[in-house]
Order: structure tokens, then sequence, then C-alpha cells
């Protein structure tokens, strides 16, 4: 997802949920909820804004001191499709931030939809998993010098790890089917 469809991803999904936000409003909350993950600027999220009143998904609200934006059915429309999109390698850090709002405002498309999204995240994740262990294992038989790469060796089992932990936070969250249990409950 280039980062004009990320910018209007979370500007979607963050008027979503708000009645009417400025696009300063739109940064900060994106830079709260998914700052650690994707940096969000003003120079990216004004003239996307522009661009989604332009194609209808968003309107222009004037208040008393600000002028906002609100969404529209389009713009729900728009949003669902954003969410339907895959996520291009779920192991690779740079796809991070679309995976990471993906997961932030998946509870906008239907029960069964948001199910078959997080399945197939899941099967993303451990097929990204069989590449990374079956490339490390190629690796080893290859007889790589890990001395002569130093820490570098150890950087697949790094992205395994971090695939089994988001495999760990599905399984919690959005029991695998057919497995039995229950999601936890966040507040817990």
């Amino acid at each position: 997802m280039d980062q004009r469809e990320l910018a209007s991803l979370g500007i979607l999904g963050t008027l979503a949920e708000r009645e009417v936000a400025t696009v300063d409003e739109v940064h900060d909350s994106l830079h709260h909820t998914f700052g650690r993950y994707w940096g969000a600027s003003t120079g990216i999220l004004s003239p996307t804004a522009s661009q989604l009143v332009d194609d209808g998904h968003v309107e222009v609200v004037s208040g008393a001191e600000s002028v906002g934006h609100r969404i529209t059915d389009e713009g729900f429309d728009r949003l669902r499709a954003l969410l339907r999109e895959p996520v291009e390698d779920v192991s690779h850090p740079s796809f991070r931030p679309h995976l990471m709002m993906k997961l932030g405002f998946l509870h906008h498309l239907p029960a069964g939809e948001q199910r078959e999204e997080l399945d197939g995240l899941r099967e993303q994740l451990h097929a990204a998993r069989d590449r990374l262990l079956t490339a490390d294992q190629s690796h080893e038989t290859e007889g790589t010098d890990s001395e002569g790469v130093g820490y570098r060796s150890e950087l697949i089992d790094l992205r395994v790890r971090i695939i089994d932990a988001f495999v760990d936070w599905l399984d919690r969250v959005e029991p695998a089917p057919g497995d039995g249990s229950t999601a936890s409950d966040p507040a817990s």
C-alpha cells in the first residue's frame, strides 16, 4: 500500500470514529494510535484529505472556529475496500504500518469479514514464517560464515520471533477456527 493509500486509510478510519475532525485532529489521533509504526505528517494528510473530498469520500464541514471533515457513505465504502487490501509482506518491517492500521481499524468491517481478514493474516504469517525458516536452513546448509556477518545471522530468527508474537496475539484476540477457545477479554 503506497503512502497516499495509507493516509486515506488513516483519515477515513479516524473519521469513521468521530463525527467531525480537522486534519490536525486526524494527525494527532494517528500519531497517538499509530505513531510507532507510521509517522503521518500533515504534509501528506492535507492533500489526501482534499483528494478524498474531491472523490466524494469526505465532506467539508464548516464550524464556528475551524473547518473539519466528515466521512460520507462512499467514504465508508472506500474504508472497507482499503481494509480488504492485503498486506504485501507481513514479515517485512516496511509493511508494518499497513498491518498495524489494518488491525486498528478492522472493526469497521462486518464481523464475518473481520474473521476472514484475520484468518488471511494468520495464513500469511504462517507462510512467511515457513519461508524465513527455509531461508535460514539454506544458509546453514551452505555453511555461511556466521562469524563474518555477526549479529546479522540472527536477524531471520528475530523476524520469526516477531511473526510468532503476531500469531500468538491473533490467537488471543481472535482464536483460529476450530481451536475451541474463545477470544480473551481485552479488559482483563
